[in-house]
């Protein structure tokens, strides 16, 4: 396959250019044939007509209504590909055809002839007017509205220097602006070389990296698509993260101002492998077509390709989304209301890409990790500390601040950040830890710390450690990006259990750990027996109601 289209007036309505080899009775031939197909690709019709070469790149102009398709502009379809007809060549070109072409949402065509100029239509191909272009080594223009920007790659060098690097770059309406312009590359990996020329791979291959294919989607992002030989390729939330061997195709978003690459990825096998075409669908799904010569591509249906011989590859990429975060709560009561220092849950929706806990290697010394597989959380504009992450939940501990009030949150996952949430930041914010799917506090039973549950119950004149987070500041202070040293001193809360109120011991933070807190009570005599409420309150915060503690019957 060279290249595939879609009808956006049709669902299901394709077009696709590719190789066909013809037995002829000295031997075969390798031409190229423009096929369509009306049922998303289930099945296919060859366009007879066009049954020759050269024969390339397939525009579709839905502006019209059925659309108007251009083959290479050497055919044009008035009815959706049902008939064909000739164009005339471009002006100055010798023969039918153009290298490079595009339409704009209004019907404009722009088109670069072979080393004669760049050209504009506003009729269709019926006649054409020359415009200025920067240069004509590129692989495609894509118009971006119906404004006259153009934006057009260009794979930098030449092939017989393999260290060729992409770019992109955005070009105003009126020519006279460069309004960005980006490399899109890694650096020398592999030497570069045709592996087959048998099989008619694409003199693209020779080089290091390469940009063959351009799209916008909705939000004005351009979606890329080219191949490289790099080991080190810049990646983003990568379907694959590294290059499997020799030549991978790539794809990648890159934001509408320039500023962000939002999506990256690796797509190959063990051999060469090359993205030629992309495009998008109505839900933003990324569709990249392209070569390869890996038996081992990666597919999700149809048989491996034998060895040494070459395939064509159309591939679907859901590209992850922004981070959406729902709600930010205390990490232990799951209620409004953070402190600095202490533990909080982050709740939304493509928050991370993985889940994991953070683990030794994380750590720098005693200094917690801001950052766990790519995601990384701000409060108030500080790196927070990053415990866990899921694509749902993360907990991190809150950065050190003396702030108070409502304060923004925002998650980092690998390049896509979330809006900002609001939090409201507190002195005092008190919660205990409870025990999964129970109403039952993390309590210990000292000096040994036995866990307190129905079966070991705590009795009457018992030293009890309830542990928890937001307890306040402490003396001295404890930063909080590190692991606790010593033992710094919280303010005692007052706590009842069981309705009593009970004397509390100490107030602090857990050596050893980061933002837990323990606080230590004597339970009276006269406590109630059972699973009965236990509550703390300081600085006219009060942990969460429904928290139990086991206590046995006398």
């Amino acid at each position: 396959m060279v290249t595939l289209a879609l009808d956006p007036r049709v669902s299901g309505h394709l077009f696709a250019v590719g190789w066909e080899n013809l037995a002829e009775p000295y031997g075969s031939v390798l031409v190229q044939a423009l096929y369509t197909s009306i049922d998303g690709g289930a099945t296919w019709t060859q366009a007879a007509q066009v049954n020759y070469s050269p024969v390339g790149g397939i525009v579709v102009d839905p502006s019209t209504n059925p659309s108007t398709v251009y083959c290479e502009l050497e055919l044009k379809s008035a009815d959706g590909g049902v008939n064909w007809s000739p164009l005339a060549a471009l002006p100055g070109v010798v023969g039918p055809g153009s290298s490079v072409y595009a339409v704009d949402p209004s019907g404009t065509l722009y088109a670069l002839g072979v080393a004669s100029g760049a050209f504009v239509s506003h009729d269709r191909a019926k006649t054409w007017n020359p415009i200025a272009f920067p240069g004509f080594n590129t692989a495609a223009i894509v118009p971006a509205g119906s404004s006259g920007t153009l934006y057009s790659p260009v794979t930098a060098g030449n092939q017989s220097a393999f260290g060729t690097a992409g770019f992109l770059s955005k070009i105003s309406a009126d020519g006279s602006t460069l309004e960005y312009s980006t490399y899109l590359r890694g650096h020398q990996s592999a030497p570069g070389y045709i592996a087959n020329n048998t099989y008619n791979e694409s003199p693209l291959f020779v080089t290091q990296n390469w940009i063959a294919g351009l799209a916008l989607d909705s939000a004005g992002d351009v979606v890329v698509a080219g191949g490289t030989r790099a080991t080190d390729f810049q990646t983003v939330n990568p379907l694959q993260a590294a290059n499997a061997g020799l030549a991978d195709a790539f794809a990648a978003v890159i934001s509408s101002d320039g500023s962000m690459l939002k999506y990256s990825t690796y797509l190959g096998g063990s051999s060469d492998d090359g993205g030629l075409a992309a495009a998008v669908d109505p839900q933003g799904n990324v569709i990249v077509a392209g070569q390869t010569w890996s038996g081992d591509f990666p597919i999700t249906n149809g048989s491996e390709l034998p060895l040494d011989v070459a395939g064509a590859f159309v591939a679907k990429l859901a590209v992850p989304t922004t981070p959406v975060i729902t709600s930010v709560v205390n990490g232990a009561s799951f209620q409004p209301g953070i402190e600095a220092g202490s533990w909080v849950a982050i709740q939304g929706s493509n928050l991370a890409n993985t889940t994991r806990t953070w683990q030794a290697s994380d750590f720098t010394g005693n200094d917690l990790p801001a950052s766990l597989s790519g995601v990384s959380v701000t409060i108030n504009g500080l790196p927070a500390f990053v415990e866990y992450t899921s694509p749902t939940q993360i907990n991190v501990l809150a950065p050190s601040d003396s702030t108070t009030g409502s304060v923004n949150v925002v998650v980092n996952n690998n390049g896509l950040l979330s809006a900002p949430a609001t939090a409201q930041l507190q002195m005092y914010a008190p919660a205990f830890f409870i025990n999964p799917a129970t109403s039952l506090v993390f309590a210990s039973l000292l000096p040994n710390y036995t866990p307190i549950s129905s079966t070991a119950p705590a009795n009457p004149g018992d030293l009890v450690a309830l542990w928890g987070t937001g307890f306040g500041p402490t003396t001295p202070q404890a930063p909080a990006g590190a692991i606790v040293s010593g033992v710094p001193v919280a303010p005692a809360p007052s706590v009842t259990v069981g309705g009593v109120s009970v004397p509390v011991l100490s107030s602090v933070l857990t050596e050893g750990s980061a933002g837990l807190y323990q606080i230590t009570i004597q339970l009276p005599a006269n406590v109630p027996a059972g699973a009965v409420a236990v509550q703390a309150s300081i600085g006219g915060a009060q942990t969460q109601t429904g928290v139990t503690l086991f206590i046995a019957s006398q």
